[in-house]
């Protein structure tokens, strides 16, 4: 299929005994920069990786990486996401979904933009390959498999990336699609985001000591919400949260936790994240083209830079790296910074 990178694949330095993880964080349309820092490494044959663990948008992002189609995340986005089909806030004045996942994914089994299933399940045979999803019953975080089948890798996309309230009750599974769940036969299931925005401890609980993680937000981002903790106090103090403000809080308690593990993460690993530097101008949904290809181009070259420091980087993955790479400005930092390296772009 064109837009497929060779086969051969570049590997990292260091101990063959550690396993890398790749984990991409969602955030709707912001998605296009981590599209661009995969394209990138696409383009060098650069894919690592014993567990890649997508969130949202990045389970779509990292199921083209493996598929090895350079290119076809950015057109989905700049395309079907931008579509007037695919957003509209008015149908929800009519109960209808106000983002219609099942419009985008019936697109995706278009010829012209087929995926190449094939090439995928080839390339994760050997490794682990997960998309995170909120179970809507007990609201915890599900690590799904989506190897079974070409139709369960599409539907654990869709409930990966059904966004709550926006995609009403969330997507149906059955037990078939998870991995090690004793649930009721068939759940609904929603974003990701909402249980395991960032999942990094799960990475790290499955043996990766080595974990890359491709945010969509920049460098100074700290999800706080003071105004929605003082609201919610006031609004649930009888038991009556409304379900939006539920979900951003139950949102914001996993991330602040991620973030905790990030900051101060365990001696035998070590996290790598790549930033955009400069803030994203691309939204959650409502992106013009011009805000999507910016954020591309930023994407490629974060996806570079990356590459540029792997020699230093990868050198030693079994012990912490005391230091903050800033690739724009070549600085490095001293003792006493968290034991994560950050590479961020202008």
């Amino acid at each position: 299929m064109s837009g497929h990178s060779s086969s051969n694949v570049v590997t990292l330095s260091g101990s063959q005994a550690t396993k890398v993880a790749l984990v991409a964080e969602g955030g709707g349309q912001r998605g296009i920069f981590t599209a661009g820092v995969l394209d990138t490494w696409l383009e060098n044959n650069y894919d690592p990786f014993d567990i890649l663990i997508g969130t949202s948008a990045g389970s779509q992002n990292l199921t083209s990486y493996v598929a090895r189609q350079k290119g076809y995340a950015k057109r989905l986005i700049r395309g079907l996401t931008r579509h007037k089909r695919f957003f509209q806030l008015g149908r929800a004045l009519t109960g209808k979904h106000i983002v219609d996942l099942d419009w985008y994914f019936d697109k995706t089994r278009e010829a012209k933009r087929l995926l190449d299933f094939d090439t995928a399940l080839e390339n994760v045979h050997g490794r682990e390959i997960l998309f995170t999803a909120t179970n809507v019953r007990d609201r915890k975080a599900y690590y799904l498999n989506p190897l079974t089948s070409q139709n369960a890798w599409v539907d654990l996309i869709k409930a990966s990336s059904a966004l709550p309230m926006l995609y009403k009750q969330g997507v149906p599974l059955t037990t078939l699609h998870e991995y090690d769940v004793n649930a009721a036969n068939t759940d609904f299931y929603l974003d990701g985001g909402l249980a395991a925005p960032l999942p990094v401890i799960e990475a790290y609980e499955r043996g990766a000591r080595k974990i890359v993680v491709i945010r969509t937000v920049d460098s100074s981002f700290q999800a706080q919400s003071v105004w929605l903790q003082r609201l919610s106090t006031v609004m649930c103090a009888t038991g009556q949260c409304p379900k939006t403000i539920d979900y951003l809080l139950q949102h914001e308690r996993a991330y602040q936790k991620a973030l905790a593990f990030i900051e101060n993460p365990p001696e035998d690993v070590e996290i790598v994240q790549i930033f955009a530097e400069q803030k994203l101008q691309s939204k959650l949904l409502g992106s013009s083209d011009a805000e999507l290809k910016h954020d591309y181009k930023l994407g490629l070259k974060a996806g570079e830079h990356f590459l540029q420091s792997q020699p230093e980087v990868s050198s030693d993955f079994t012990t912490n790296k005391v230091r903050s790479l800033l690739a724009s400005n070549g600085v490095t930092g001293g003792q006493n910074q968290p034991k994560r390296t950050t590479l961020s772009y202008a």
